[in-house]
């Protein structure tokens, strides 16, 4: 293969501004915000940069999708330009809708982006074929666009590699400070100018002469049956024997099978769509009937997915991946009637209605963000108005005992809102302003301990919870420790009933921990054999953490409140947890694990 010259590509640089100049002004555009937002390290404030970026994102592959139904359908110069201005327009108003702030924006604004961005990247791969017909040239394209794409990847990833070293031996050889986040700008150099620039050189134009309608790549087909078949195959024996053993034990699906459902589904549809030019050949007949059987086992397998999701939104509501596993439920079963009755099924339906799909529960009343936000809230009021907290639209301090479960709920709500959605929704509960600092931004709240505090009620942190009456307290990270008249440091890390360690040994120390992690016995080594030793015991600290616990988890502890400070004739000790997690067991607990710093230092006389 000849090499091109750097004549060729500076004019196919020049062509390819020529083709799709917005949309390499826009990704110049997000480039440069990126930029700004890494160089100052935010900024903390906030700031419309925030707002380019997201937009960016978005209007790469919106403006790249106009183009290319604009050469489609034969659009003139004029019309052309007004659809993208009309683009232009719509990511303008979508970005009103993002928050200026980078680092405290609400979860779902990235999920939203993420949605939208892969129903416009659909969008770039059906656009220039959205009329009937052209099945194989439609393959012929989006099999070139893919394999560009992946090749922009490489080529941007070894740039990247090349240019870091080199910044490397600038700062190393030569003495030139390199702080750490120009790597980072480099990166997004990069990725915003140099691959846009070269995956848009390398998209199709439209003509008669598809690149690659000829011949079916050889080493596509070997990857297709030989790797992606064979793990289809995994995923549906692994399925469908979870499917009998649920018969069998006539219990409810688990939750995470949704995703092995959705992965099985994912990978079969890809492999399939791979070998779609060469299924009409005679040597072939084998793959028509695949995707038959195919279709045909999604069928059990989606209704499965449904009661798998539907037994966690009928207990805690939905959530955005609750609604997202339903979703493409829904689009698997209209995906699966299509293939099946359809005597002339076209592969375009596929990206197209995943695209139109997209598109659909991202905005709206119906939408992701939506349905999710209310049914969290809902929740929320119901559990308030049963505990006496929320009366006649406003909240009230718990005035008695909140059961631990609907401690552990609220809390749990709480913190979703606070960080996927912001806590605009339940303000009007509270006569208190919920944002951290309204001066500053109008989508920082306060922390979700706080919110909960408001309520009368000791923040849980729910996701922690493995079994009843398990806790974990933590220290404030934010207060100092004081180590005065200690020498030495001992790391304890990890330390559990499975732990394979619980005895070390050192070259001037060692220690050993309690069969019920209780305490354990730490020592000094003289000679090469132990000499000095003290016995640290965890209960009377464990005895003052649980007296002020109400049964949850505790954060922010004042530092001295987990720190033990024992002394023998020769050794002093001081031991300050990291984490500890305990479990109730009667009047009293049980560590389950710790992490822990152990200082320690001799006695003078000694």
């Amino acid at each position: 293969m000849k090499l091109p010259s750097v004549t060729q590509i500076v004019l196919a640089a020049r062509a390819t501004m020529a083709r799709f100049p917005l949309v390499i002004l826009t990704a110049f555009a997000g480039t440069v915000a990126i930029l700004i937002l890494i160089d100052y390290e935010g900024p903390p404030g906030p700031t419309f940069l925030v707002q380019v970026l997201f937009a960016a994102v978005l209007g790469i592959p919106l403006l790249t999708g106009l183009v290319l139904l604009a050469e489609k359908m034969k659009w003139s110069g004029a019309v052309a330009l007004g659809a993208q201005i009309v683009g232009l327009i719509l990511l303008a108003a979508y970005a009103t809708t993002v928050p200026q702030v980078l680092t405290d924006i609400p979860a779902i604004h990235v999920i939203r982006l993420l949605i939208l961005s892969v129903a416009l990247h659909l969008f770039v791969a059906v656009a220039p074929y959205v009329g009937p017909g052209e099945i194989e040239e439609f393959w012929s394209y989006n099999k070139t666009l893919f394999s560009r794409v992946l090749t922009g990847a490489l080529y941007t990833g070894v740039l990247w590699i090349g240019l870091a070293v080199a910044l490397a031996a600038l700062d190393n050889l030569f003495g030139v400070n390199i702080p750490g986040k120009r790597y980072g700008e480099l990166w997004m150099i990069l990725v915003g100018l140099f691959n846009t620039w070269f995956v848009l050189a390398g998209v199709p134009e439209d003509g008669p002469n598809r690149e690659g309608l000829a011949e079916y790549p050889k080493g596509l087909k070997i990857f297709t049956q030989y790797i992606l078949f064979p793990l289809v195959f995994v995923y549906l024996v692994i399925l469908y024997a979870y499917t009998a053993k649920i018969l069998i034990s006539w219990d409810w699906p688990q939750g995470w099978v949704s995703k092995l459902i959705l992965g099985f589904a994912g990978t079969g549809i890809f492999s399939l769509l791979m070998v779609h030019p060469i299924s009409g050949r005679s040597e072939n007949i084998w793959i028509r009937n695949a995707s038959r059987w195919f279709y045909l086992a999604l069928i059990p397998l989606v209704i499965m997915l449904f009661f798998a999701v539907w037994r966690r939104v009928s207990e805690y509501g939905f959530t955005e991946g609750r609604y997202l596993a339903i979703a493409l439920g829904i689009w698997l079963c209209v995906l699966v009637v299509y293939s099946l009755l359809s005597k002339k099924g076209s592969i375009k339906f596929i990206p197209g209605s995943l695209c139109v799909a997209a598109f659909a529960v991202s905005v709206g009343p119906w939408g992701v963000s939506a349905v999710s936000e209310q049914s969290q809230v809902a929740r929320l009021q119901e559990l308030l108005k049963e505990n006496k907290i929320l009366v006649d639209g406003r909240v009230h301090s718990a005035g008695g005992a909140i059961p631990f479960d609907d401690r552990k709920q609220i809390s749990s709500i709480v913190a979703y809102l606070q960080m996927f959605h912001g806590l605009g929704s339940i303000q009007p509960w509270f006569s208190e302003d919920l944002l951290a600092d309204s001066t500053v931004s109008a989508w920082t709240y306060k922390d979700p301990a706080a919110v909960t505090k408001l309520m009368g009620i000791e923040y849980t942190r729910a996701w922690q919870f493995g079994r009843s009456g398990v806790m974990f307290f933590t220290p404030d990270s934010k207060r100092a420790v004081g180590i005065g008249g200690y020498d030495h440091l001992v790391r304890i890390r990890a330390i559990s009933p499975d732990a394979l360690v619980k005895e070390m040994m050192g070259d001037d120390y060692g220690y050993r921990v309690n069969k019920d992690l209780g305490g354990l016995l730490f020592w000094t080594v003289r000679n090469g054999a132990p000499a000095d030793s003290v016995q640290v015991e965890f209960g009377p600290m464990l005895a003052g953490l649980l007296e002020e616990s109400v049964g949850g988890s505790v954060d922010n502890i004042p530092p001295e409140r987990m720190t033990l400070a024992h002394e023998g004739k020769a050794l002093r000790v001081k031991m300050f947890f990291v984490q500890l997690e305990v479990e109730r067991a009667g009047d009293g607990a049980k560590v389950l694990s710790f992490n822990a710093n152990l200082f320690y230092a001799f006695n003078p006389r000694n």
